[in-house]
């Protein structure tokens, strides 16, 4: 369902009767559902909301947001939840357990087939019927990591071991678990499942069928062999490990203390050799990436990322590195041949946008690599929200190239670069005025950019404007986590609007927090806290994007709290000194 882009159509904010009604229709909807597991889905006192999807079908749908969680998915007449609320609620739904390595699978857009379930005596299999809305655990953690609608009952489930048995609605790691919207959701570690004992009638009946095992005959999910270590495969951090059943607990635990000492003792061994090669450098800095930090690394991770943020504060301070002096010249060509290496792997997570992965943590040449001692950074203190740094740029076109050669067109510079661009053209070709201070006499060049005739003179501040007059004035946006993004337009202010609503009550609406860095859910919180009154999410009829509904006309706070607080410029923020100056 939520495995290709889909668009937002809008957000509203739910009242307490709608809450109410919500959870009634769980309850209806849901034989297994109790009053207490509707409250762990949707507590009373909760900030829920509903936020309608185009899936990319055509199909609206509607998803439950309770505290920044998705919780419940409306389709059509239909309630579905959510992993997450299965997490809160487990009992739920009817739960399979299927091999570790299934859920990735499913993640991808296949459906469950029979030979990943894991099957049990009759007894205790869980019932459902064709149709129903099952869940899937894996048989390492119990947390759920998805749902659907099963193709085939239990007791055919039982009798067969091939076909489809499960068509997956949502699973953990789509794009709904991945939207900016939620933070960043994870799967907790619960305890491995098993199927409870059921004592109904049917069950009784199950049990006296005749069911025999079938041979199988799709390849089995779990490896039945296992190489010696300096045989095994390099295995990729984001992948599960495959264990067979016959292979005892003390060898894994034998070969994870081993790699554990490894990289714990790391520091006590000589360190290897820092090379004098650009190539070897940077197979030297990636090898002490995935050996630091392979097994506690976020996946995904977007490869402009892994450059600027984790090879380059890597290499040693007597040294640098820049691919565009090794053989690789790019990025992409130096992680290609580290794919080929099995060090790891990169796909492309969206049009245009590659990204790590999975990484080798196993690979022999990174148990070998021996990196330097690093320090644990600082712990750094929560300081809220920040916005990025804004910095107003303007773009070469084609009315200014010859001004600016060997610069092309389309080139971001600030004003200070364009400045010293022209100046030196016209020191260059002496073209300052002798009779009068501080002009210039035009060109050719100069004549057709302002405007005018040539041999003319022209302050320097009316050269200035004509010349940035004929560029595009565009914004870059750097944000916090090092990633730098340049819009070619002038970015919009954030804008403060005091509305009335039914009953005379004020509002403040703040709209385009999200283009410059801010959380609304985050924003939203610490609204709420500050001045002690109601605070959520909306969209207005005709708004572009989500907006900040405050309860009251909190202008005063807002922007108090967006300059001196956050550092945002006030030239950014409408209104700004009227709000500041208004009283609180």
């Amino acid at each position: 369902m939520f495995g290709k882009a889909y668009k937002h159509k809008s957000n509203n904010t739910l009242k307490n009767s709608e809450k109410k009604h919500l959870a009634q229709r769980i309850l209806n909807e849901h034989p297994a559902a109790t009053e207490e597991t509707v409250k762990e889905i949707v507590p009373v006192k909760s900030n829920t909301s509903c936020m309608k999807l185009t899936l990319h079908s055509g199909e609206t749908v509607g998803v439950f947001v309770v505290d920044g969680v998705p919780m419940v998915i409306e389709a059509g007449a239909a309630l579905l939840p959510t992993v997450c609320a299965l997490w809160r609620a487990p009992s739920l739904l009817p739960t399979l357990i299927v091999h570790t390595p299934v859920v990735p699978k499913l993640a991808g857009g296949a459906p469950l087939y029979a030979p990943g379930v894991v099957l049990a005596d009759p007894m205790t299999f869980p019932r459902f019927s064709r149709g129903d809305l099952i869940a899937v655990a894996t048989v390492d953690n119990g947390a759920a990591g998805a749902i659907g609608r099963a193709t085939m009952s239990s007791t055919d489930l039982l009798r067969t071991s091939m076909g489809v048995c499960m068509e997956p609605l949502h699973v953990f790691g789509d794009l709904l678990c991945k939207e900016p919207k939620f933070g960043r959701i994870e799967r907790p570690k619960m305890e491995p499942p098993g199927y409870s004992v059921m004592a109904d009638s049917i069950s009784k009946d199950i049990a006296q069928l005749s069911i025999q095992p079938i041979k199988e005959e799709w390849p089995s999910l779990v490896k039945e062999e296992r190489q010696a270590p300096p045989e095994h495969p390099a295995a990729l951090a984001n992948e599960p490990r495959l264990i067979p059943d016959e292979e005892p607990a003390v060898e894994v635990s034998e070969e994870h203390a081993l790699d554990e000492t490894l990289a714990t003792d790391s520091s006590q061994i000589e360190e290897d050799p820092v090379p004098s090669d650009m190539d070897e450098l940077l197979q030297w800095c990636l090898l002490s990436f995935i050996k630091l930090e392979g097994k506690n690394l976020q996946l995904p991770l977007k490869t402009n990322l892994l450059y600027k943020n984790h090879l380059i504060p890597l290499c040693p301070p007597d040294r640098s590195i820049d691919v565009k002096k090794s053989s690789y010249k790019k990025m992409g060509k130096f992680l290609e041949a580290m794919q080929k290496e099995g060090l790891l792997e990169v796909r492309e997570i969206e049009k245009g946008v590659s990204a790590v992965v999975g990484v080798a943590v196993l690979h022999p040449r990174v148990r070998a690599h021996r990196p330097p001692a690093r320090a644990p950074p600082p712990a750094a203190e929560d300081e809220g929200p920040r916005p990025p740094l804004v910095r107003d740029l303007y773009c070469i076109t084609a009315n200014v190239t010859d001004l600016f050669a060997p610069l092309r067109k389309g080139t971001a510079l600030s004003a200070a670069d364009v400045r010293a661009t022209l100046t030196e053209y016209v020191k260059t070709k002496g073209l300052n005025s002798s009779q009068q201070r501080g002009a210039v006499v035009l060109d050719s060049l100069l004549a057709k950019i302002a405007g005018q005739q040539e041999h003319e003179t022209l302050k320097w501040e009316g050269l200035m404007n004509a010349v940035l007059n004929k560029m595009t004035p565009s914004t870059e946006l750097q944000f916090p986590d090092g990633t730098v993004k340049v819009i070619k337009s002038k970015l919009e202010p954030i804008k403060m609007q005091v509305a009335t609503r039914s009953g005379n009550k004020k509002v403040t609406l703040v709209s385009n927090l999200e283009a410059y860095g801010f959380n609304l859910l985050e924003m939203a919180r610490v609204c709420q806290h500050g001045v002690a009154a109601s605070c959520g999410v909306t969209r207005t009829p005709g708004a572009k994007c989500d907006q900040l509904m405050v309860q009251g006309d909190q202008t005063h706070f807002i922007a108090k709290l967006l300059i001196e607080k956050y550092g945002l410029p006030k030239k950014y923020l409408e209104g700004a000194d009227k709000a500041l100056n208004k009283k609180k």
